[in-house]
């Protein structure tokens, strides 16, 4: 026998077999009482032939028929349980159920109460799903049916009454996954699991946490859940070898009793072990080094006393502890005792001399250890606000904890007035003797209030005192002067991306002398965390999601305590982090706070403790000084939607002592409890209070500190407005590149937010978009410095778009600010870096009056489709679109669609797709941001309405169309308000729904400030109109004849047999040229020869009259487009960026463009020259951009067809990266697999896949492709059809080209330049040789990048 065998066989006898020793009268363990517990639950069972368990079912899997005898069952419980897979989603649900009796009548089981009933989200339904809506299993409807999404229970008392119980059961469709186990018994184990719980916490608490709780293994005959348990915790080892062995001896055991009782003991001594090593593995020796020399500068530390300690615990450490995965007990003694050296070193900080902390504890019974949101007091998810969150089933208190170096004693300081009720959000007072908070108000009034306690247990009242009987208030904080600011559902606004189910909370000031509310905000979506700033203004956290992303925006604010100064502090315009929640300013810092950062979807309210500091960067990582723990870790950008999922430790609520030191409560692992810490940038954690069944949270140190200074009020009640006052809409990055003068007005805009009950779901407001109603209030003129100073309405959410010439914004806000009355708003630019500092100086708007908002085309209103764009298409256009053909869309407004659906999770269900066919038609003719695009700011006129389709086949000159410039601007407007179609709520189905809403906005709209609301107004539509008919202008066809002209027809002849073509560029000699950029980047020349050829076509207007052009010498062209690798050798910091993706992003940016092998794109003409001029001078020779005739000759390469391969039908599949079939996978459901990843849509419908496009071929091609993929044409030049449009040294003018006429000038009259050869997004008919575009010289595009040529002297 060798000694491993022996210390396992010892272990074995000695500290197992009990049952060998001699027999005694002794106090029951928890593992008798346990084995008891099983055994009875287990006779019950069998009794009636229990438990009933239904295979594993998964979503979209069909329903299973289900059914129970309940012949002598006095209880039917109903269990749904998740399973072993770790799914979320879970959405179980009872289709069908019904009791049935003797007599074979049946009641529907919806029909008949439970006496309990929880479930492990939402609440049990009855015949509708968690979004309640109708109940759909594999696209079965069930009109009756119980949801209880698991884990859940259901107990139903039986009484003889029922004989059968049958149901089909499943996953409702609406679920993003799940998968579910449905069991039936005759009694309820979680009963039994509480009440072990309850005498046993400690054991039997771990126990629940490693089976996932305790109903199944009470139910399961046999050992092989208490199996499972040992093998999970061995799996938790560092060295689990030891500990195998023990298992595959119980294993052994023939006696089932046996196996259990042995598995069960060995479990209490992992767990012990366990325990141990997730001490040990914070047990960071230099960590403790730091911290103790930087206490040894702090007043009060001492040092001598601590020392010897610290001494000690580095010899232990040397030691080592590895003897406790042997059962080695000195080095368990070990362990422990250099566990202790270290708390009492870390706790012997001076900044907990105070020795008291108030928390709030949370007694959570046997699912203490799984416990996270909302069994934690807080919201259910990442996007709601206490009103959403749950209001019973609680047990909770604020409590006092002291003596925390020693033997902690806790006092009870408040329980709820309603004692289920939760407690929330702690503040402490500055004076450190009362503390505020919120729960219920009470039995008979179950609203939500703010509440403050003395610490001493009296005193306890109600902050906010106010009669109205629908407003509920939380979230709140103290301010320095006594008054008080809290989160309220004032606005009865409901959370667009749910359909306004979840109300909306926005800020309100309270003044408790006269018990006076006022509104502060007045935003799309929720406000979280107010808390004061140590310049006494109030930072808080806002969502907002106009056509934004809504996973990435819940961005940190700062406003002075009368809502004035309202601005961006961390997060705006970027996709990392999700969410911040939980943040506390830096004691002694004018702007630094630490915060939580969180998901969207997945884990809630918990998540990663981050410090931040805003004077280091106020996006992404930037001003991310470190996280706790990771002091050496740089924090890393990560775009996920459940962005802290599966990551530990998970912290909620934390509490700066300084700048190094914090309390807060946190979950290290998936088993732990809930406890306080010490946590500090150095690495270290240290418990402070940890109690089994129980969770504490929200802790706060009994110390007074100084008040933040009062910021007095700046506002003026009696005025309705505020006024702005813009120093130069060219400062700053909005607008950055365009040039002064090009800006003439501002479009002012607000919104209609969302009402409870109807939201802004895809397919709500407009397809693919927007989130919200846009309404146009007006414009302002913009003076030639740039300056603007005008009035809004104040107490209003405004967005600007600054318009050019012609009505188009050059940039969109997506986004919104509020003046409040009397206040001033200033802005020193669009977009400008938040630490720039104005420098005053005389601008021509501030001399002059503000101006009022000029009116557009009418008064204030909603931008609707019907109202707007539609009477321009029943003058324009509807002479010819009037019947619906291929290519020929239908525009009368006569029609409605009636089969609008989408495949894209998070569709609207109950009130989309009311919309016209003319604008189911026209919208795909509009590149937009769609419902969501980029976090980050736009690149100025990213979304212009030049480079949309609609836009540009009108200025190519569309059958001789001519629009008035009233129609024009409103085109334009709608392009720039994202397309909507809904210009008020009312129009849109199910309006009812959201009828109380607006009831009470309307009551309470004078009390809280509130403009008067117009919202539903809307001007008549339009009738009669009388079509204009236009002739199509007749241009004269030009030159059509030219000597040895084609060089050859790619219809007749294969492209290997291009002989004529290609030897007139070999008779050059030497045609192709390498030039090093630098960095093995390379830039590859071809020659191309002269030669004579037409140009132009008879296709569109603006390619006539086709003209004979000589193009008198050979040059050098690019064989490629210029790549981003080859422009950043310029240009290091170019950013091509991301094509945004259609519906929903959960969790993802959008389609990179930034390959360094993809074309660079977003690249002025400007910026194009520029890049050629660089070039002529890092290599001495002459490089420009090719003039139109240059491209469309080496385009041609000696065909008259429309593509160098052949005719307009031609199969471009190897040849060209053109808009086609691969366009469909825009139509894509971003939430596949809980939103780790995108799944493109099989067979998506029109409404869907709605970008036009070719449908006959797929090039393979996606968006831009790396350059070179495709059959180069024969001149050896690669993508002169598709891939991306590129850039000439060309103006658009009229033709005949003539080269001598000014277009090749390095000025140009009317600032535009042509773009040839299509693109990735475009159909082959906007791809050929000859078609043109126009963009401005400043103009950055999407798809638009560039090829060089170099000319020889």
């Amino acid at each position: 026998m060798n000694k491993y065998f022996l210390l396992v066989s010892l272990f074995l006898s000695t500290s197992f077999l009990v049952s060998a020793a001699p027999k005694q009268k002794k106090v029951d363990t928890w593992i008798d009482a346990s084995i008891k517990a099983k055994t009875e639950l287990q006779t019950q069972l069998q009794k009636t032939g229990m438990p009933i368990i239904s295979s594993f079912k998964k979503h979209k899997e069909k329903a299973e028929p289900f059914a129970v005898d309940l012949k002598g069952v006095d209880k039917l419980v109903l269990i749904t349980a998740g399973g072993p897979d770790g799914s979320d989603y879970d959405q179980a649900v009872w289709g069908n159920a019904r009791l049935i009796k003797a007599d074979g009548t049946a009641v529907w089981l919806d029909e008949v109460p439970f006496e309990y009933g929880v479930a492990g989200w939402a609440k049990p339904k009855m015949n509708i799903n968690a979004y309640d809506h109708e109940i759909f299993i594999a696209g079965k409807e069930y009109k009756h049916g119980v949801f209880c999404h698991a884990n859940g229970t259901l107990v139903y008392p039986i009484k003889g009454e029922y004989v059968r119980f049958e149901a089909e059961v499943g996953i409702d469709d609406t679920s993003s996954g799940g998968s579910v186990y449905f069991q039936a018994l005759n009694v309820v184990p979680k009963f039994v699991g509480d009440e072990l719980i309850a005498k046993y916490p400690e054991q039997i608490g771990m126990l629940g946490a490693m089976m996932d709780g305790l109903d199944t293994w009470l139910i399961t005959p046999d050992a092989s859940i208490e199996k499972q348990a040992v093998e999970a915790m061995v799996g938790k080892l560092k060295d689990g070898s030891y500990y195998k062995s023990v298992v595959q001896q119980i294993a052994n055991e023939k006696d089932v009793n046996t196996q259990i009782r042995k598995y069960l003991e060995l479990f209490e001594k992992l767990q012990d072990v366990y325990a141990l090593q997730g001490e040990l593995e914070w047990l960071n020796i230099n960590a403790i080094k730091l911290a103790f020399a930087d206490m040894s500068k702090q007043k009060g530390f001492d040092a001598a006393k601590y020392q010897p300690m610290l001494n000690e615990l580095v010899q232990l450490q040397q030691k080592g502890f590895s003897g406790i995965y042997k059962g080695d007990e000195q080095a368990i003694a070990d362990a422990r005792k250099a566990l202790d050296n270290k708390k009492a070193i870390l706790l012997g900080n001076p900044l907990l001399d105070a020795d008291k902390i108030v928390a709030v504890r949370y007694k959570l019974g046997s699912t203490a250890r799984q416990a996270m949101a909302p069994s934690l007091g807080t919201q259910a998810n990442n996007w709601s606000n206490q009103e959403s969150a749950r209001r019973s089933g609680f047990d909770a208190e604020i409590v006092e904890l002291s003596n925390l170096r020693g033997d902690m004693q806790m006092k009870s300081i408040f329980k709820p007035i309603v004692p289920d009720a939760s407690i929330a959000d702690l503040r402490m007072h500055w004076d450190a003797n009362r503390v505020m908070f919120t729960t219920l108000m009470g039995e008979n009034d179950k609203r939500w209030n703010v509440y403050e306690v003395k610490l001493d247990g009296t005193g306890c009242k109600k902050l906010i005192e106010n009669e109205e009987p629908d407003l509920e208030f939380y979230d709140g904080t103290y301010l320095p002067d006594g008054r008080i600011i809290a989160n309220s559902n004032i606005g009865y606004q409901g959370v667009p991306c749910v359909s306004g189910d979840d109300p909306v909370g926005n800020m309100v000031l309270y003044t408790p002398e006269q018990k006076n509310l006022r509104r502060l905000t007045f935003d799309q979506d929720a406000n979280w965390n107010p808390v004061v700033m140590n310049n006494g203004r109030v930072m808080y956290t806002r969502w907002e999601y106009t056509d934004l992303t809504h996973y990435y925006s819940r961005i940190v604010m700062h406003m002075n305590p009368d809502g004035t100064e309202n601005k961006a502090l961390y997060g705006s315009g970027s996709m990392f982090p999700n969410s911040t929640f939980d943040i506390q300013p830096l004691p002694g810092h004018g702007s630094a706070f630490v915060g939580i950062i969180s998901g969207h979807h997945g884990v809630a309210r918990s998540g990663r403790l981050i410090i931040f500091d805003p004077t280091k960067g106020r996006k992404n990582v930037q001003g991310m000084v470190q996280e706790i723990p990771h002091r050496n870790r740089p924090i890393q950008e990560l775009i996920k939607d459940e962005l802290v999922n599966g990551v530990w430790p998970q912290f909620v609520k934390p509490t700066p002592l300084n700048d190094k030191y914090f309390l807060v409560a946190a979950k290290l692992d998936p088993q732990s409890l809930w406890g306080l810490y010490l946590v500090d940038t150095f690495d270290n954690r240290t418990l402070i209070a940890e109690e089994e069944n129980v969770a504490y949270l929200e802790p706060v140190l009994m110390d007074s500190r100084k008040s933040p200074n009062v910021i007095p009020d700046r506002i003026n009640l009696a005025s309705s407005t505020s006024t702005v006052f813009l120093q130069d809409i060219y400062e700053g990055e909005g607008l950055k590149g365009i040039p002064r003068g090009t800006v003439k007005k501002l479009r002012i805009g607000s919104f209609s937010f969302s009402p409870w009950g109807q939201g802004g779901l895809l397919g709500t407001i407009g397809m693919d978009g927007p989130w919200d109603i846009k309404r146009i209030l007006g414009e302002v003129d913009v003076e030639e410095d740039g300056s603007a100073m005008f009035t809004i309405p104040a107490n209003t959410a405004i967005f600007v778009q600054p318009l050019d010439a012609e009505g188009k914004a050059l940039q969109v806000m997506r986004s919104w600010f509020t003046g409040m009355p009397g206040e001033t708003v200033s802005c020193i630019g669009c977009h400008e870096e938040k630490s720039t500092i104005a420098i005053p100086k005389r601008t021509k708007a501030s001399l002059q009056k503000p101006q009022a908002i000029k009116e557009w085309y009418g008064k204030e209103r909603g931008f609707s489709y019907r109202h707007e764009v539609q009477p321009v298409l029943d003058k324009y256009c509807i002479s010819c679109h009037n019947q619906d053909k291929p290519g020929k869309p239908y525009l009368k407004g006569d029609k409605w669609i009636n089969d609008w659906t989408s495949n894209i999770s998070g569709r609207a269900w109950k009130n989309g797709g009311h919309f016209t066919l003319s604008y189911a038609n026209l919208h795909r003719y509009v590149r937009r941001p769609g419902i969501e695009s980029d976090m980050h700011m736009l690149v100025p006129m990213d979304v212009h309405a030049d480079q949309t389709e609609l836009m540009q086949i009108l200025q190519k000159g569309h059958y001789g169309v001519k629009l008035d410039k009233e129609s024009m601007e409103k085109l334009a407007c709608w392009i720039d308000f994202n397309a909507p179609f809904h210009g008020r709520r009312s129009d849109i189905p199910k309006f009812e729904d959201a009828e109380k809403s607006n009831e009470l906005r309307e009551l309470y709209r004078e009390m809280f400030g509130a403009p008067e609301s117009t919202a539903e107004w809307l001007p008549e539509i339009p009738q009669n109109i009388e079509p204009v008919r236009f002739e199509k202008e007749q241009k004269p066809l030009g030159d059509t004849l030219l000597a040895k002209w084609p060089l050859y027809d790619p219809t007749e002849k294969s492209y290997a047999q291009w002989d004529n073509t290609q030897w007139k560029q070999l008779a050059l000699g030497n045609f192709q040229k390498s030039i090093p950029l630098g960095n093995g980047i390379t830039l590859e020349l071809v020659k191309i020869p002269a030669g004579s050829f037409i140009m132009g076509s008879d296709r569109h207007p603006d390619e006539l009259p086709k003209t004979i052009v000589q193009v008198d010498k050979p040059f050098w062209m690019g064989r490629f487009e210029i790549t981003n690798a080859q422009f950043r050798a310029y240009n290091p910091a170019h950013d091509s960026r991301d094509e945004h993706r259609h519906g929903y992003q959960f969790g993802r940016k959008g389609y990179s463009m930034n390959h360094p092998d993809q074309p660079a794109v977003r690249i002025s003409w400007q910026e194009a020259m520029d890049y050629c001029k660089w070039l002529s001078e890092k290599t001495g020779m002459k490089f420009s951009l090719p003039t139109e005739a240059q491209w469309e000759w080496a385009c041609r390469a000696g065909s008259d067809t429309p593509f160098w391969y052949g005719d307009m039908s031609a199969d471009f599949s190897r040849y060209a990266n053109l808009g086609d079939i691969k366009l469909k996978e825009f139509a894509a459901c971003t939430a596949y697999k809980f939103y780790e990843s995108a799944m493109v849509i099989e067979n998506p419908n029109k409404y869907d896949d709605w970008i036009p496009r070719d449908t006959t071929y797929n090039d393979g091609g996606f968006i831009s492709e790396p350059v070179g993929r495709y059959v180069r044409n024969p001149w050896d030049l690669f993508d002169m059809h598709g891939n991306v449009w590129e850039w000439t040294l060309s103006s658009y003018l009229p033709y005949p080209y003539n080269e001598n006429d000014g277009r090749n000038e390095l000025s140009s009259e009317n600032g535009k330049r042509v773009v040839r050869g299509g693109s990735w997004y475009d159909r082959p008919y906007r791809s050929t040789s000859s078609f043109r575009l126009p963009y401005r010289e400043y103009q950055k595009v999407y798809n638009v990048g560039f090829r060089v040529v170099m000319t020889e002297e």
